[in-house]
């Protein structure tokens, strides 16, 4: 858990209307806050619910005024993003976002990722990119999330596609300078290039992984 969720979970502000919601309901809007928007499927398996019963917590969420939810792509699970109210209530102090088609892909996968990141180290603090913006320098660029564990510090990004690779390599010698590893989540076109630029042993820190599977992050 990152230390925003968790703070809003044990300390989050009352509801407008008087009514104190349940620590796991503002958990759950502080992570959803962090991470832009989440997909249903996301919500059952952060929450360890069956779709059932995450769809009644969207319910009274939405019908509470902190949440939207709504399908965005067809064929796929609805989405669910924050009104002001609910970004009021997380405590994040991140500002509203709406769902874009063509970031949702990468919004999902970071999800992926970081649920996936959640089963294999829950001891691992998981810093999002939107409050890694709050203190980044003019020109540094931002990886899609820090794990901080045992004193180290692991910049995570999540690549569906491939950057040119002037802009790769430049993205790899920043981060490398900073962080005490760089874990490179990939699609497969993306992790050919790096496995191509990886082979000179000019970037030490560099680990590559598949994306994991949706159902990999129980």
């Amino acid at each position: 858990m990152s230390a925003l969720a968790a703070r809003a979970a044990v300390s989050g502000p009352r509801h407008e209307a008087g009514q104190m919601p349940l620590a796991s309901d503002l958990g759950a809007l502080a992570w959803v806050s962090e991470q832009y928007g989440a997909r249903l499927d996301h919500l059952d398996l952060l929450l360890g619910h069956h779709r059932r019963s995450t769809q009644r917590l969207v319910r009274r969420l939405r019908e509470a005024g902190l949440i939207e939810a709504r399908p965005v792509l067809a064929d796929h699970p609805a989405w669910v993003w924050l009104t002001p109210a609910g970004q009021r209530l997380a405590g994040t102090g991140f500002r509203v976002w709406r769902p874009r088609v063509g970031l949702l892909a990468h919004v999902a996968a970071v999800n992926e990722v970081r649920l996936h990141i959640d089963r294999l180290a829950p001891a691992a603090e998981w810093v999002c990119e939107r409050e890694l913006g709050r203190t980044a320098r003019r020109g540094e660029h931002l990886p899609d999330a820090v794990i901080a564990l045992d004193g180290q510090r692991h910049a995570v990004e999540v690549e569906l596609t491939q950057k040119s690779q002037p802009r790769m390599i430049q993205i790899l010698d920043d981060l490398s300078d900073r962080f005490d590893a760089l874990v490179y989540f990939c699609a497969p076109a993306a992790r050919r290039q790096l496995e191509r630029l990886a082979a000179g042993g000019e970037w030490p820190k560099l680990h590559l992984r598949e994306l994991p599977p949706l159902g990999g992050a129980r």
